[in-house]
């Protein structure tokens, strides 16, 4: 199971909701937040439009990962551009001791930023440290 945490700097949180229903077609969806409003993380900006979501998907991490991006170029994602139609960042996967987040993830610090930190405490959903995760 992954952790997501979709993005839009769109007027509304159309494009977000879709989103979340192409999700669907990957897996189960569960939205963990509303769909909020939150304020861009440079604090420069249009607003974000922002939702936690899990999904529970058959296929790999591995596989899913250009899928979503795919999802994202469908709903009109230009790489570089200001407005961002949707952006869906992988936070963490699933194991049997909690969530770990990716190489990615850790990389980019995104569980440290908001909006992420922000709907990760009103999800309760802790990352637990680790440099590799069990399996």
């Amino acid at each position: 199971m992954l952790l997501l945490l979709l993005g839009s700097n769109l007027d509304t949180s159309a494009t977000v909701e879709v989103a979340l229903a192409r999700l669907g077609e990957l897996g189960a969806v569960r939205a963990l937040s509303p769909v909020r409003r939150m304020r861009a993380r440079s604090g420069t900006g249009p607003d974000y439009f922002n939702v936690l979501a899990t999904l529970a998907s058959a296929l790999d991490e591995a596989v899913l990962e250009p899928r979503l991006k795919a999802i994202e170029a469908d709903l009109g994602r230009e790489r570089g551009a200001a407005r961002v139609a949707i952006d869906i960042d992988v936070l963490a996967s699933r194991r049997a001791a909690g969530w770990y987040p990716g190489a990615a993830a850790r990389r980019k610090r995104e569980a440290e930023q908001t909006p992420a930190r922000e709907l990760l405490a009103e999800a309760g959903i802790v990352l637990l440290d680790a440099p590799t995760a069990p399996p």
